[in-house]
């Protein structure tokens, strides 16, 4: 287990399916448990359950823990699992088994054994090994990217189709997983859209293991984002307060019986279904045109073989270097302010100012300084408007977005307002 925690053993004069029940319920209450592995380990635990009325199981409803997790009874439980007679509702080909479902079922039986304090006894057969995906080869991601810029190119791209050409160049920029990337707000952005910052929580590792990376974005990447961000800023038309997520839902739905509007942040399963949906229609709407060869319609392949060009970044900012970076801002700032208040924009002074403040500003982004400050400090400056910030190096789409983050406005637009 990745946390510690004090495990109570479930009543070991319990038997069968009322054991189950109870094992699952315990390991449901650990605090490191998920919401999604607490789903499989009541779908794990009710399926054992129905095994042990199978005529086929070796085992009945008065088996003891000490005898549950022994390699017969649950071979003959993953035997029938995987030929789909313990499924509730029939499989449209219920002799094809998943060797990632038999691997979820080891990983939830290791953690039922545990809970019953059944670890002397148990003797669970090895994990499978994991299924091999194939990534997109090199030659297919070069057309990979030539699709997606065909997309890029198209006025007549529709809002689906604009959300998955940018979540698809990022990914195929960066490799990053579908939780890594429902993760990401409009401050992991750098100004110029250049590049991403990710905090990576490899499967397994605890919350203090994570690490933060940048990332570069292509061209690509960068022009997906700027035609996403104007129709993420109208779904988010009816969002009250701050919204931050980088990518939110098309379309109003449902939640625990409550309205929920367009513009939510996306979970991981419908960032998954969101892509597989926009790409199978794009793939037949484009069918038959000259040029065009089908996008892969799972998210993982494009990831796979993506090797990003990372650097380390901190968590959390150092104050003193912050400070120090925020100095450098302002500095800046204030040459880039007094060029063009004398009328000299696009001299060669102004334009070499916009150089140095926006390296300024970049640097301060990656150290986890947020847009907000950093608008503050431009703002005191003297660079409120959007053109000035634009040379100070904050795409204007970006600076929409970051308005729409606060709820309330910007630094700058307040201090232009004065």
């Amino acid at each position: 287990m990745s946390e510690t925690h004090e495990v109570e053993v479930v009543d070991r004069t319990l038997t069968g399916g009322e054991l189950l029940a109870a094992a699952a319920a315990e390991v449901k209450s650990w605090p490191f448990v998920s919401a999604s592995r607490g789903r499989q380990v009541t779908w794990v635990a009710n399926e054992y359950t129905r095994a042990l009325a199978h005529p086929e199981h070796p085992l009945t409803e008065q088996a003891a823990a000490r005898d549950l997790f022994t390699r017969e009874p649950v071979d003959a439980y993953l035997q029938l699992a995987r030929t789909g007679q313990l499924r509730v509702r029939k499989a449209a080909d219920p002799d094809k088994g998943s060797d990632h479902s038999d691997q979820i079922r080891l990983e939830v039986l290791r953690l039922l054994v545990t809970a019953c304090g059944a670890q002397d006894t148990a003797d669970l057969p090895p994990q499978p090994d994991p299924p091999r995906k194939q990534p997109v080869a090199k030659r297919a991601r070069a057309l990979l990217r030539a699709q997606l810029t065909e997309l890029a190119d198209s006025p007549d791209a529709t809002t689906s189709q604009l959300r998955m050409l940018a979540v698809g160049a990022v990914v195929s920029d960066t490799g990053i997983r579908a939780g890594e990337m429902c993760a990401l707000r409009i401050e992991d952005l750098s100004p110029l859209l250049e590049e991403l910052r990710v905090v990576r929580r490899p499967q397994g590792w605890s919350e203090s293991e994570a690490y933060t990376e940048l990332l570069a974005l292509s061209g690509l990447s960068r022009a997906a984002l700027k035609r996403w961000l104007p129709q993420r800023q109208r779904l988010l038309e009816r969002v009250r307060g701050t919204a931050t997520a980088l990518w939110v839902s098309l379309h109003g739905n449902h939640h625990d019986g409550q309205a929920v509007p367009a513009g939510t942040p996306l979970q991981p399963r419908g960032l998954a279904r969101a892509w597989t949906r926009a790409v199978t229609e794009t793939n037949i709407e484009m069918a038959g045109q000259p040029s065009w060869e089908p996008l892969p319609t799972r998210m993982e392949q494009l990831r796979r073989g993506v090797q990003p060009k990372a650097v380390a970044a901190p968590r959390q900012p150092d104050a003193e270097k912050a400070a120090d970076l925020l100095d450098a801002v302002a500095a800046r700032g204030r040459d880039l302010a007094e060029l063009r208040r004398a009328g000299e924009q696009d001299s060669t002074a102004e334009l070499q100012a916009r150089v140095t403040v926006r390296q300024a500003v970049r640097d301060a982004w990656a150290e986890g300084i947020e847009h907000t400050v950093q608008l503050s400090v431009l703002a005191d400056a003297g660079l409120t408007d959007d053109a000035a910030l634009a040379a100070a190096g904050f795409e204007p789409v970006l600076l929409a977005a970051i308005e729409r983050g606060q709820g309330w406005g910007r630094p700058s637009k307040a201090a232009a307002a004065v």
